[in-house]
């Protein structure tokens, strides 16, 4: 067992405490304020260096290892739960009705602090900072890595790296596993709100009106096309309507309908095409039905680039301090505003996924029984803790 291991060993039921007590009391995107005030106490008992508020919710710490100046490598965690009711039966389950840490939120900030307690006790064999960085609503677009950015986070001091990681369903004998990926790893994630302006008519006289629904139907059909017509087929995307109303009554015919589609891309060339042909479309299906068709375009999340050295440095890092690795075959079809801090920075980051098990029970994350093994906290501490070491250790 490497020394990262034992003392994680030595704290583990203190973590266990901690992650049960965010998942009772899970908050949505920024809003976190009793998640964000119970890390910062924490924070504060180990010690750490300096705390930070760049924005309400979100909390930054610094550690300077004693062994003089060096390089700033920064480890994220994102701390909001989500909209969905919890259906675990756990004795720790949620007390906020409607909200659930069902996306593993609450064990990534756990994991979080417990490398920042792993790391404040071994701050005397680095030189250089590591960089703490709590994110606010990232499960809310569009998200909290923008702002943070923004608000300065990769900077004062500057930021050389920075490592993230989230926790997935798996088979049990797998659990703690890290998996790795070189390239792009997490999809990019955009939003169409699309509204169709017809016009209303009495019901028995289809021909004085212009038909919203009819048209919002033949457009969801046609949309289908962009990724099986368009998208290259050694690219991939998918578009999916996941939102649609129109109409008031059933002897009107509808003058409004609206839809909401969603497009996951996985290269910066398939996002462009996507979002070029459902604006065509939608010009083109609006001429024949005579309908106005609008179109909106929010942008989500960025692709999450991993860097090749970054990873190479995690497997490292990783094995060397008892972890378990694996390099996958294919990218998460997620997506993660943790991109941000790279893709605005030009910083090198690597974000991996880590298995936490629940083998035939399992269910898939935001589902509002899923429910993980915490040992993955052991693994998840370790883990960020020997990639800040070996990394400041360059």
């Amino acid at each position: 067992m490497s020394e990262i291991q034992s003392f994680v060993e030595s704290i583990f039921d203190e973590l266990v405490a901690i992650r049960r007590d965010i998942h009772a009391h899970p908050e949505v995107g920024m809003t976190e304020v009793r998640t964000s005030a119970l890390i910062r106490s924490e924070l504060e008992k180990m010690g750490v260096d300096e705390i930070q508020q760049p924005l309400p919710t979100a909390v930054v710490g610094l550690i300077h290892g004693t062994k003089g100046p060096g390089k700033c490598v920064a480890l994220r965690a994102d701390i909001d739960a989500l909209p969905v009711h919890e259906e675990t039966g756990l004795p720790f389950s949620s007390v906020n009705e409607g909200v659930m840490h069902a996306c593993g939120h609450d064990l990534h900030t756990t994991m979080l602090l417990g490398a920042a307690k792993t790391l404040c006790h071994m701050r005397d064999q680095f030189a250089g900072t590591v960089k703490l960085i709590f994110e606010p609503s990232e499960d809310t677009m569009p998200g909290g890595a923008r702002k943070l950015v923004a608000a300065g986070v990769m900077e004062s001091p500057h930021v050389d790296a920075i490592f993230g990681q989230h926790v997935c369903p798996s088979e049990n004998e797998t659990i703690g596993r890290m998996q790795l990926y070189k390239g792009y790893f997490t999809s990019a994630v955009d939003l169409f709100h699309i509204k169709v302006h017809g016009k209303s008519g009495h019901g028995s006289a289809p021909h004085t009106a212009r038909d919203a629904i009819a048209c919002a139907g033949y457009l969801i059909t046609v949309l289908q096309t962009v990724v099986a017509r368009r998208i290259d087929p050694m690219d991939t995307a998918v578009l999916t309507v996941g939102t649609m109303s129109g109409g008031d009554a059933v002897n009107i015919t509808a003058g409004e309908a609206e839809m909401v589609a969603v497009l996951r891309s996985f290269s910066d060339s398939g996002r462009e095409t996507a979002i070029a042909e459902v604006r065509r479309i939608c010009k083109g299906i609006g001429i024949a039905f005579d309908c106005n068709i609008e179109v909106v375009l929010e942008e989500g999340y960025a692709l999450q680039f991993n860097d090749s050295d970054m990873i190479d440095l995690v497997n490292k890092a990783v094995t060397a301090a008892g972890g378990k690795t694996e390099f996958i075959d294919k990218p998460f079809s997620g997506s993660e505003d943790f991109s941000f801090f790279g893709k605005l920075t030009g910083t090198p980051s690597a974000f991996m996924m880590i298995a936490a098990g629940r083998g035939e029970s399992m269910v898939s994350l935001h589902n509002g029984k899923i429910v993980f093994d915490e040992n993955v906290i052991k693994h998840g501490v370790t883990g960020l803790s020997a990639i800040a070491l070996e990394y400041l250790a360059q």
